[in-house]
């Protein structure tokens, strides 16, 4: 798995459509190539959240270690809710190098990508039964949007 950022321009076309999506430009994300959705494969981008609430139900998000800004009792981690479809065009490199957190975050994402994958492919499969969650993003018209983006 590879540890991305995201086109600011792509990031702020996605944003003026969605108020869910996470627009901080610059912020890592987890590629996740070729996930089925819609009968199709795409491939998404899952953002990594420092403060995610303790409400959140544990299956949106997968746990990492914390970062110095997470709030007490909140939690770091993969939060599959704000999940988004991107194309490769848009993806640019997020550099780990030099840098012991991002590192250890690197080797622990690695070590369990087996668990990411498969709970990525049961939220959009939940997704595509259920209908989108609360405060998910709204991953049919960020396909549609990333049609029109070149």
């Amino acid at each position: 798995m590879r540890l991305v950022s995201i086109d600011p321009d792509y990031l702020d076309l996605l944003s003026s459509h969605d108020r869910e999506f996470m627009r901080k430009h610059g912020r890592p994300c987890v590629l996740v190539l070729r996930l089925r959705f819609r009968g199709g494969k795409v491939n998404f981008a899952v953002p990594l959240r420092s403060n995610i609430a303790p409400n959140v139900p544990r299956d949106q998000y997968f746990p990492l270690p914390p970062r110095p800004s997470t709030k007490p009792r909140h939690r770091h981690g993969i939060h599959y809710i704000k999940m988004f479809p991107v194309p490769k065009s848009s993806l640019r490199r997020f550099r780990t190098e030099g840098n012991p957190y991002y590192e250890m975050l690197r080797a622990h994402i690695d070590m369990h990508t087996r668990d990411i994958v498969s709970a990525c492919q049961a939220y959009l499969e939940k997704y595509e039964a259920e209908g989108r969650p609360r405060f998910a993003v709204d991953i049919d018209r960020a396909i549609e949007l990333m049609g029109t983006h070149r």
